[in-house]
Order: C-alpha cells, then sequence, then structure tokens
C-alpha cells in the first residue's frame, strides 16, 4: 500500500497521463504538486519551470503543448483568476493543456491553509465568450491519481483546456491507499501525419469536431494558432460564419465525446430505490464525510444513494437524471458558502422531488455527523 497525499497523487497522475512538461508559480496549497513534479520529470525526460508568475506559467504550458508535449500548471483560485485570459487562448487554439486548481478559502488572499470549494464558478464560467472545455474533480487522495491522468486524457484527445479542481483537504492530506493499477488512459493526440495533399486546414469541420494537429516542423503543415476567430485554415476572420461555424466545433468536440461511467461515482443503498429514498449528491473532497454518513445511517435502517460527480463540465443531463432513479429526496453537500454547486446543478437541469442543501465556506469542513443529522430530520418530517 502506498502513503501519499493528494498533490503527490495529482502529479502521478499527470506523469501516468503522459505529462512531459510543466510549468508553475509556487502558490498554497498547491506547491506539492510541482515539488513532486520536478524529479519525477527529469528522470522521464521530462521538465518543470518555476515561472515567474501565473500568467507565465500558463502560457509556457500552452506553448509546450503546442510543441507536441502533453501540459499541465497548478495554482489555487488566485492564480486561476490571472490565467483565464490564457485559458480562453488555449479554447479558442484548440491547444490542450491541463490547470489543476488546489482550492483554498477566498476570494482574493483569502485563507491559504484551509478548504472550500468556492472556485466552481471561476473554473466554469470565468473566460469571456463561448469558451467550452472540461472541468473535473476528484473525489478522494486516491482519485486525485485518477482524475488528474483521465483529465490529461481527455484535455489530448479533445484538443482543449481541462481543469482539474482539487482542493486543500484532499492536496495536503496524507491518506493510506492501495497501490493503484495501471489505467488505460494515456495522452493520445490527433497529429497530422505526412504531408497533407492538400492545403492543410487545421479546424476543419469533422463529425467529431476533433481535427488532425500538425506539430512544428511537420511538412505542409503550417497554420495560425492565436485567439483571432479565424478560418479552417487558422487565418483570421471577421466573418459571422467563420465564427459560428468554429464555435459550433468546439463545442461539438465536447458534448459529443464519450466519457464513459467515469463521470460520477453511484452507490445504491437498499431501500433508496424506492420512491421514498434519498440521494445525496455531492462532489470533491466531501465525498469521504458523506459516505461515512451514508454508513452510520445504513446501521439505523435509513437507506440513502450517493452520486458523487467526477466530471462538472460537460454537465450530462440525461445520465446524472437517471443516476437519481426514483429517489424524491435529495439533499446537496458542498463547501461553499453561496451553494455554488445547487445553483449550478438547477441551471442544468430540473431537480425531481424535494430538494434541500447543506453547504457552508470553509475553514470548518462539513462533518458525517452534520449530514446525518440532517437527514434523520428530514426523514422524521
Amino acid at each position: 500500500r502506498w502513503l501519499i497525499t493528494g498533490n503527490e497523487a495529482t502529479g502521478l497522475g499527470a506523469v501516468r497521463g503522459g505529462v512531459r512538461f510543466a510549468a508553475a508559480y509556487p502558490i498554497t496549497p498547491a506547491t506539492e504538486v510541482l515539488e513532486w513534479l520536478a524529479p519525477a520529470l527529469s528522470k522521464i525526460g521530462g521538465a518543470l519551470v518555476q515561472a515567474e508568475d501565473e500568467l507565465a506559467s500558463i502560457n509556457m504550458a500552452i506553448g509546450a503543448s503546442f510543441g507536441g508535449r502533453a501540459s499541465i500548471t497548478a495554482t489555487s483560485g488566485p492564480g486561476l483568476a490571472l490565467m483565464m485570459e490564457s485559458l480562453g487562448l488555449a479554447v479558442a487554439a484548440e491547444i490542450p493543456i491541463v490547470v489543476v486548481d488546489v482550492m483554498r478559502g477566498g476570494p482574493s488572499t483569502g485563507i491559504p491553509t484551509k478548504s472550500e470549494q468556492s472556485d466552481l464558478n471561476i473554473a466554469i464560467y470565468g473566460c469571456h465568450g463561448d469558451a467550452p472545455h472540461v472541468v473535473v474533480a476528484p473525489l478522494s487522495v486516491a482519485d486525485c491519481l485518477f482524475t488528474t491522468q483521465w483529465a490529461v486524457h481527455l484535455a489530448e484527445a479533445m484538443q482543449t483546456p481541462a481543469i482539474v479542481l482539487s482542493d486543500q483537504s484532499l492536496g495536503q492530506t496524507r491518506a493510506l491507499i492501495d497501490k493503484p493499477a495501471d489505467i488505460a488512459f494515456i495522452a493520445q493526440r490527433e497529429t497530422l501525419k505526412g504531408e497533407p495533399e492538400e492545403i492543410y486546414n487545421r479546424y476543419a469541420m469533422t463529425g467529431s469536431g476533433i481535427s488532425p494537429m500538425a506539430l512544428p516542423g511537420t511538412p505542409g503543415g503550417q497554420y495560425t494558432a492565436d485567439g483571432l476567430t479565424h478560418t479552417t485554415k487558422g487565418s483570421p476572420s471577421a466573418e459571422g460564419a467563420d465564427h459560428q461555424v468554429q464555435l459550433d466545433k468546439r463545442c461539438d468536440k465536447i458534448d459529443g465525446f464519450d466519457y464513459g461511467d467515469h463521470w460520477a461515482n453511484i452507490e445504491t443503498n437498499g431501500d433508496a430505490t424506492a420512491d421514498v429514498g434519498f440521494t445525496i449528491v455531492t462532489w470533491g473532497s466531501l465525498t469521504g464525510p458523506v459516505r461515512e454518513a451514508i454508513r452510520i445511517l445504513a446501521n439505523e435502517g435509513i437507506a440513502v444513494n450517493l452520486v458523487a460527480m467526477r466530471l462538472m463540465v460537460p454537465f450530462l443531463k440525461t445520465r446524472f437524471l437517471a443516476a437519481l432513479g426514483n429517489s424524491n429526496r435529495i439533499l446537496i453537500v458542498e463547501q461553499s458558502h453561496s451553494g455554488q454547486f445547487q445553483q449550478y446543478l438547477r441551471a442544468k437541469c430540473d431537480l425531481p422531488g424535494e430538494v434541500r442543501n447543506l453547504h457552508r465556506a470553509g475553514p470548518k469542513l462539513i462533518t458525517p455527523n452534520e449530514i446525518c443529522a440532517r437527514i434523520r430530520d428530514w426523514n422524521a418530517s
């Protein structure tokens, strides 16, 4: 078995996913990701650059990815805010990159050493314009490895940014975990093979929305990659038709991708499939306390289902509603003062039955006892 922190597991997941370049600026509570990656990458022919700031780090990672290396940067909330313009560049130019955000209390400097789940909104909506991308969130210390490796796979396969929303509670907790099995996810980017017979259209419309990406030096593979609206060849354009085509292309590849069963952990318990059943919907580090609460309640004869979401964006509405089953009492649990997760779910679908929310800002984490108390009171009413 392994004794490992979430930040170390995040670094390992990146390397297992094929990442060979990292650039970042140290920031609590994400710095350990960089500290782990620096020696690890050097042993396998990769490199880590400690940049002068967060803007430089994400742009270095974008540049390395443009050159053909699967790349990553890691930060916390203040750094993510600074990275948003460049994240939009990666969306527009269709350059894969993974951005790890180990969340802490905010806004501004906030509480650097304590956990909170309050970066969900900026991770989803932070870019200006319509900028479709992927957002995932690990559910445990061990899951930091899997989810980060999956994020690299998603970013590379769809040629898009993927944000990994970890948090201080996961990142700096050391846990004893089973040795992770080898996972099939490895960076697979569709690249241009050989010299094209005709003019190379880097951003050509395809059935999947994913078009072959030429690496620098590929004969006949020259194209312009920048943040301007462009034609299928990459030439700057201010035409509405070109703008519409490229927006459709970027959305199609995100919405049409096969995410498999990894989008959430779904656990069904006893009679909770009946019409009177409870379901708790949560995400991130609160999955552990929720699981413990469900175990306690099961011993009391109260069956509760769990939907712990790993894929935050895109929102798989049909699969999410199917996961709720026949439960008509839904408790949403999150570590956010304003209830960002609940707001997101309500914006995306009509939640069935009666819905309640247990939410609180950091730094005091929501405990299994608090969750149990909410369900007991609800069950007695």
